[in-house]
């Protein structure tokens, strides 16, 4: 019998590029409360930007990030979601190690994409280029209905 994972892990080398994407993203000083709902987002968009780019990597090392605890309903949705599309199987979610392995392996590659988007030098921030992009997508979905 699988054990049921109590968090969601990283690499533990994309560590340091989790901190610098908070900092390019999420400017200001934050406590601790509000860092952990910070990292919790910062993780599931990681995990949709490798998603959205169809790249996923192993983890290495991996060290503990996000205690399963503090994903919302939403969050679980999301995580379940992208299991499913994965594998084509809606069997998946009888195993959580296996639901939780995706999302961590696409948040492994999407940390990079995305970090490696913020540190681009491209004029413009991150956040309004991807603005920018769901626009774009959004009236492309309501241009079909």
């Amino acid at each position: 019998m699988n054990k049921v994972p109590d968090r969601l892990y990283i690499d533990e080398n994309d560590r340091k590029l989790y901190d610098e994407v908070i900092e390019e993203i999420f400017r200001g000083k934050i406590g601790d409360e509000e860092k952990r709902w910070e990292r919790k987002d910062q993780f599931l968009l990681a995990m949709a930007i490798g998603f959205k780019n169809e790249v996923r990597r192993p983890l290495k090392k991996k060290e503990g990030f996000i205690r399963k605890e503090y994903l919302k309903p939403e969050d679980k949705a999301l995580i379940n979601a992208i299991a499913i599309y994965d594998t084509g199987s809606i069997e998946v979610l009888l195993d959580k190690q296996k639901v939780f392995s995706i999302a961590e392996e696409y948040a492994h590659a999407g940390i990079r994409i995305l970090h490696g988007e913020i540190k681009s030098g491209e004029p413009g921030s991150y956040l309004k280029k991807l603005e920018k992009d769901l626009f774009e997508k959004y009236k492309g979905l309501k241009n079909r209905l």
